[in-house]
């Protein structure tokens, strides 16, 4: 008995044992079969940027035309039916004046324009990541980041989307500086504007998420300065990254904080010269550079792996406690008072931009008068915001464009508290 009972558990053993050789194997295999699969849809990315590239490169002398100017365009596929969609390369400026070029996207419905030109609907993409390949009108599905397309362009609007300066074209994208977001928005509008077929008004709606969203409120507020001929009917924006100082206060060692870190630590000193990276910079938690020109899925994943390793946050400090980035950060939340109607809509379980920063937020603009309408969905994250909220935007933003007027929740008890620092 003793014998069989030996020879039962030698069996059991050598059982285990091949089901873990096999189980690695097979491991293996995956790994080596994903590695392929990367390597090769990087090769075929590679492949299509390189071509796309010489259409992202200024004509000589660009910095001497308008703001506004359309340097080239040419047809995008995948467009909703019955619209057409173009590519656009155009002049516009960084956030102290400077000459940019910012890429783009127009699309335009095949039905007529009515007498006076067509409602513009003018998107602020969220974070992306600063590879030349994570720029929207490069991508291969343009129109897969633009929620609620379909229904802007079934309504007869035409639609405007910036990639922002140095995001796929030269320079450095200034990322979540309000004052060079808010220069591509309205230059991207008066760059569909010029062009033939498009018969752009001036009534604008704006409409972004997470950084687009800040982008929107600097956009709304500084417009009447910047291009006085547009009309900023209406804004809306999905988990609007607002309460900058906030969000670093809370965020700026999470793993979400570290991926904005990366874009922060590139942006910011490209827009503020002076601003030193290195009291902020954890060297250990890898090269912050390298994982900013991810795409915003890589970055992450590039993130979280080095998080469940056991990496440091990409900053070592909270950029709060120098006062160099403090004013920096302070500089660029979004600005107060809006002179438009504007809708927010914020999800309850966003990890990213938390609750409690957009309800501050909600609180100070109708402190300050504006004409807020806040929605507050529960169940929601932040990657599927925008998506989430277009429809209620869509019909929102066609009762303004109607001229019906907006109703404010201001007043009412917010369903989550404002967040302090």
């Amino acid at each position: 008995m003793v014998a069989s009972q030996h020879r039962f558990w030698r069996g059991v053993r050598n059982y285990v044992i091949g089901f873990i050789v096999t189980v690695l194997v097979l491991a293996l295999a995956v790994v080596g079969f994903v590695a392929l699969h990367n390597d090769r849809a990087a090769d075929k990315t590679a492949a299509q940027q390189k071509k796309l590239a010489p259409f992202y490169v200024a004509p000589a002398g660009w910095q001497a035309a308008a703001l506004g100017t359309v340097f080239r365009s040419e047809p995008v596929g995948g467009v909703p039916g019955h619209a057409t969609g173009r590519r656009i390369l155009y002049r516009s400026a960084r956030a102290d004046g400077s000459p940019s070029v910012s890429g783009g996207l127009v699309f335009v419905p095949s039905n007529s324009a009515p007498a006076g030109g067509r409602p513009v609907l003018a998107w602020a993409h969220g974070t992306a990541g600063m590879g030349d390949e994570c720029a929207q009108s490069r991508r291969p599905d343009v129109e897969a980041s633009i929620p609620g397309l379909a229904n802007f362009l079934a309504a007869g609007w035409a639609v405007v989307a910036t990639d922002y300066s140095g995001l796929g074209t030269a320079g450095t994208l200034q990322y979540l500086v309000g004052q060079a977001a808010a220069r591509d928005v309205l230059y991207s509008v008066r760059a569909a504007r010029t062009m033939p077929g498009v018969d752009a008004s001036t009534r604008v709606a704006l409409w972004g998420h997470s950084q687009g969203g800040a982008s929107v409120l600097w956009t709304e507020q500084l417009a009447r300065r910047l291009a006085p001929e547009l009309q900023i009917v209406a804004a809306a924006a999905a988990a609007p990254a607002a309460e900058l100082a906030i969000l670093m206060q809370h965020q700026w060692n999470t793993v979400g904080g570290s991926l904005i870190a990366t874009e922060a630590l590139v942006g910011w000193p490209a827009a503020y010269p002076d601003l030193d990276v290195a009291p902020l910079w954890n060297r250990d938690a890898g090269n912050y550079r390298t994982i900013a020109n991810k795409c915003i899925v890589a970055g992450l994943i590039d993130l979280e792996v080095r998080h469940l390793l056991g990496s440091k946050p990409i900053m070592k400090v909270n950029p709060l406690t120098l006062p160099a980035w403090h004013t920096v950060v302070t500089a660029n939340t979004a600005p107060l008072p809006l002179s438009a109607p504007t809708y927010i809509a914020q999800g309850l379980d966003d990890p990213l931009v938390l609750p409690g920063s957009t309800a501050t937020y909600v609180r100070d603009a109708c402190a300050a008068g504006a004409n807020v309408t806040a929605n507050f969905i529960g169940d929601l994250g932040h990657m599927k915001a925008g998506f989430t909220a277009a429809p209620i935007v869509f019909t929102w933003l066609q009762q303004r464009f109607a001229g019906v007027p907006a109703t404010s929740t201001c007043g009412t008890q917010l369903p989550v508290a404002p967040l302090g620092l």
